[in-house]
């Protein structure tokens, strides 16, 4: 029962309350169930097919009719998946949403694909799926540098692909679909680079959305949490942390202590991987959805801890947030070294 809110008095029930909700999804369920016609008809320009989620969804659409050009950075990338797709319209693009001239160069390859190969067809979507996994530790053992190289890919890598195609997006009234990350609504210590690079992804789809909604044109956030994708390899995090440990001055070294870095390396695995998920289906599903769905969604959750851990922890105050991010942390958590002195000073002089 809720009473006097703002100087009205009222009363709610937990049933009214709940019903509103069952209400509210059962309508959202039926609302995205109806799909934009002449898929046959649609092509769709993804980047970061060599892999994962990228890999995948061109294989999903492919197979669904839509018409495919995969942006692939490697060759090796690009002869796998043009291997598993024989038969189906499906064209490798070379593609580093790192250089402006690689994506200029991938948006010519497009245009005129579409004008001599694919008469009739129409560019629907871009879905801005490549990126990077910048976590090295915490900002102190990081430089610019590890900021700007995240930016680059991450932020900059959207922005150049959707300028690139936005006038064919426009022409079409079609679809903007770009991934962000739960690490978008809430940073976590030691996320610094990947952080600034997909809150900044946040903000820029954001105000896209707003400005081409008058030419039709729909916009899409997706925002995993954690999933079993190279991105989180454990070796693959050892080997990040422990380039950017060699790489610090002795002193920074010596202030932290290579306990420290032993605990953090060996925590941040056990924790992304505790919460991780295997079924990359789920994030997928909601590309696909992005794209063919009559009614797309403006942010897709992705993942369980997306949905129950990371959106209502978004909401929080952060004097709440920080101590319950602390309490994550199983087990006893390690001091830096410098830290561990001074402590240790004050308990002396006490």
């Amino acid at each position: 029962m809720l009473e006097v809110i703002l100087g009205f008095q009222f009363t709610v029930s937990v049933p009214l309350i709940l019903g509103l909700i069952i209400t509210y999804y059962v309508a959202r369920f039926v609302w995205e169930l109806p799909t934009v016609e002449h898929l046959e008809k649609k092509a769709v320009f993804i980047s970061g097919c060599d892999s994962g989620f990228g890999r995948a969804l061109a294989l999903k659409c492919a197979k669904a009719g839509i018409t495919v050009f995969a942006g692939c950075l490697t060759v090796e990338g690009g002869q796998s998946l043009s291997g598993d797709t024989k038969g189906l319209r499906l064209e490798i693009v070379p593609l580093d949403v790192g250089s402006s001239d690689s994506v200029t160069a991938a948006r010519s390859t497009v245009k005129e694909a579409l004008k001599s190969r694919y008469s009739g067809i129409t560019l629907w979507a871009v879905v801005c799926n490549a990126g990077i996994f910048t976590c090295y530790g915490p900002d102190d053992w990081l430089t610019v540098n590890d900021y700007k190289t995240a930016v680059e890919i991450n932020t900059f890598g959207v922005i150049r692909c959707v300028q690139a195609f936005m006038d064919l997006i426009k022409e079409a009234e079609g679809r903007i679909v770009v991934v962000s990350s739960t690490i978008g609504r809430v940073s976590p210590p030691a996320a610094g680079p990947y952080a600034v690079s997909k809150y900044g992804v946040e903000a820029y789809i954001d105000c896209v959305r707003q400005e081409t909604a008058a030419y039709g044109v729909k916009c899409s956030l997706l925002e995993p949490g954690a999933f079993k994708t190279a991105l989180i390899d454990k070796e693959a995090m050892r080997r990040r942390l422990n380039a950017k440990w060699d790489s610090m001055p002795p002193a920074k070294r010596e202030a932290w202590g290579r306990e420290y870095k032993e605990w953090f390396i060996d925590n941040w695995n056990k924790h992304t991987h505790m919460f991780a998920s295997s079924n990359i289906n789920i994030v997928v599903n909601n590309y696909f959805h992005a794209i063919t769905a009559k009614y797309p969604r403006c942010r897709y959750l992705c993942g369980l801890d997306a949905v129950f851990l990371y959106l209502p922890f978004s909401f929080l105050d952060a004097r709440i947030q920080d101590p319950l991010m602390r309490m994550t942390m199983a087990g006893e958590q390690a001091i830096p070294a410098d830290l561990k002195k001074k402590l240790e000073t004050k308990v002396k002089s006490a």
